[in-house]
């Protein structure tokens, strides 16, 4: 259902012929229309601010670049409307649209040699080398026995990406991760691997890696491949984005590399990528390469393992495990400072002593990084044990939040206030919501300083005044005043014939505690006897209703909407909760993201709308005298079942 109706009833044809440009009125018309596309945008973009949606980092940045179209048109229209006052708009808008594609965009990543070196070099070549290569090598530097091998740097990722243009169109699909939903992410992940396979490695490169193929194979003709993501500056490799595979054949190294390097766009790595906060393009992968030796077995350590059958010494330190390819069961070994076997596979072809080498490995490993390990082991024939990867676990997001909070102080933060005229200024704009805002409050104010003009026969445009902090600038379309206020600037809620505005006046207009010059709102009411389209302010908050009230039930509707800009997340997301519970509890359908949130009813009797208006204006002065809605340690339900009590 679209929020308003205004523009059935509210037409050219409402003023004399020849009096009002028809074009102002269609740019007023457009930017109105807009202007309900930029608040779901923002807003949405809120709602993945305040973690309450989880999407790919490429769709915030799509969001943000139809956001900045859509804001553009709607202040061009702004322009046709008044093209002097508002020519430098322009200028305002550019440079904070320029802030939040800084904000938003994730730049290329710079590409440069070497692209392969040695295991041992990764320490020096950290970024490229990955944090898997690169802490392979420092336990290699501690003195723990380590299988040696080459690091197919990152580089190489990224160049292959840069040479197949591939980078625009897996962000084109990426854009469509607009949950973690591992059903969902499945399809994405195999468009992305698909387009990926078909890449070509340009020959400089594939020439480079083959030579590394060579030199790590040390005759054996066949390696292990281990590839893992790590994103840029992070001492971390993302979790799920990790994979081995072998025995490959020195020949296939480049296709290999490729399979290897996908498991950065299974569903599981992207679903952890995007939870962790970071963008595609920043975590690329990296690959050890490693000789198959002549193996008697190999498996994988965990240092620290969740078992809840442990003796009670054990307990608070919990124990090791190593896992056998050749067994289903793995050894459980204490953690204490003397070694114990807790539990052994019934049939093991590694040994108990191999097993508590590679414990004790793991555990040089945890001190040496200062987190529990995930390592790979392999074993010869001599019964030599070495560490092939380690990983650190749990993986650490230091990028998480960062990006998303800098990015809404562009995009949604609101910095401008109606009530006070210098802050209310094009100047005074940080952010798009501000915009947005600002070409709302000039638009309405365009329309109505027009139709207010001596002649054009609608009685110009009053201003509603009562007792309470209120104020309101009434257009009256038709029958939506009574004679009494014929020839007045200034009403009282006394002229007031409107069914739905009268109604809505029951509950916004009652005697409260609250309120105070701090507390006031301000708005814009468009009137006829059946017919409600009104915008208010408080403060931050954007409230507004559009209804019809008839005797003929047909037509009835109330379309709420209210979108804040003041408190913190935490306050905000409450206050959204507080609105849906009371809107639900009076038999409004809700949608909400972010700040935002729209209550629908649709048709129903004369008597029933008019007591839900009532309701709404009670709402509306609930909301502009509490703040915050729902204080911390409150329940907003518990707060919103107290409101609804006392609607009676």
């Amino acid at each position: 259902m679209k929020f308003r109706h205004v523009f059935s009833h509210w037409t050219y044809e409402t003023f004399p012929p020849g009096r009002l440009l028809r074009r102002r009125y269609n740019s007023f018309k457009k930017l109105m229309e807009l202007e309900e596309e930029c608040l779901k945008s923002i807003s949405h973009i809120e709602d993945i601010g305040f973690g309450q949606t989880v999407t790919d980092w490429a769709y915030v940045e799509k969001q943000a670049a139809n956001l900045g179209i859509n804001i553009r048109t709607m202040l061009e229209h702004l322009q046709d409307m008044n093209p002097v006052r508002f020519m430098d708009i322009m200028d305002y808008y550019n440079k904070i649209n320029f802030y939040v594609r800084m904000a938003v965009t994730v730049p290329d990543p710079e590409i440069s040699k070497p692209f392969t070196f040695t295991l041992d070099d990764a320490i020096d070549y950290e970024f490229k080398a990955g944090a898997c290569a690169a802490d392979l090598a420092r336990l290699k530097k501690s003195g723990v026995p380590v299988l040696d091998g080459m690091v197919i740097g990152s580089d190489v990722y990224n160049y292959f990406i840069e040479a197949n243009n591939l980078r625009i169109s897996i962000d084109e699909i990426l854009e469509a991760a607009v949950s973690t939903n591992i059903s969902e992410l499945n399809q994405i992940s195999r468009t992305i691997i698909d387009r990926f396979m078909q890449g070509k490695m340009p020959e400089s490169i594939a020439n480079e890696i083959e030579i590394a193929a060579l030199e790590t194979s040390r005759g054996s003709g066949s390696l292990t491949l281990t590839a893992s993501s790590t994103p840029e500056g992070s001492l971390y490799a993302l979790p799920e984005s990790w994979c081995t595979i072998g025995p490959v054949p020195v020949q296939n190294i480049i296709e290999a590399w490729k399979k290897a390097v996908t498991c950065k766009f299974s569903a599981e790595s992207i679903k952890a990528r995007i939870e962790s906060g970071y963008a595609d393009r920043e975590s690329p992968s990296s690959v050890i390469i490693q000789p198959v030796k002549d193996l008697h077995d190999s498996g994988m350590l965990e240092t620290l393992h969740k078992s809840s059958d442990l003796p009670p010494k054990d307990r608070e330190h919990g124990c090791s495990a190593v896992f056998s390819n050749n067994s289903t069961t793995p050894y459980l070994i204490s953690r204490r400072e003397q070694q114990r076997i807790l539990s052994k596979p019934d049939k093991a072809q590694l040994s108990a002593h191999s097993a508590k080498s590679i414990a004790s490995m793991g555990r040089k490993a945890e001190d040496l990084f200062k987190t529990p390990q995930k390592c790979h082991w392999v074993t010869d024939r001599r019964n030599r044990v070495m560490i092939t990867s380690v990983r650190s676990y749990p993986f650490k997001g230091e990028k998480e939040t960062v990006r998303i909070k800098q990015a809404l102080s562009y995009i949604a933060s609101l910095n401008i206030s109606p009530r006070n005229t210098e802050m209310f200024l094009p100047e005074k704009s940080r952010s798009m919501y501000d915009l947005v805002r600002f070409a709302n409050e000039k638009g309405i104010e365009e329309m109505f300083s027009l139709v207010s003009k001596k002649g054009l026969g609608i009685d110009g445009a009053k201003q509603l005044k009562a007792r309470q902090p209120i104020s309101v600038t009434v257009l009256n379309l038709a029958d939506g005043l009574f004679s009494t206020a014929a020839g007045k600037m200034d009403i009282s809620p006394d002229d007031i014939k409107s069914a739905p505005m009268w109604a809505l006046w029951f509950g916004l207009g009652a005697d409260r505690s609250g309120w105070d010059g701090d507390k006031s709102i301000e708005g814009y009411a468009i009137l006829s006897r059946t017919y409600m389209n009104i915008t208010l302010k408080s403060e931050k908050d954007l409230t507004e209703v559009d209804a019809v009230c008839d005797p003929d039930p047909k037509t009835n509707h109330i379309h709420f909407r209210f979108k804040g800009g003041k408190g913190t997340p935490a306050q905000r997301i409450e206050r959204i909760r507080f609105i849906k519970t009371t809107l639900e509890s009076q038999g409004f359908s809700t949608t909400h993201q972010g700040d935002m949130i729209e209550g629908v009813l649709r048709k129903g009797m004369e008597p029933e709308i008019q007591k839900l208006l009532a309701t709404t204006g009670h709402l509306i002065a609930y909301i502009a005298t509490h703040h915050p809605v729902v204080a911390e340690n409150e329940d907003a339900d518990q707060i919103a079942a107290k409101f609804i009590s006392g609607l009676g």
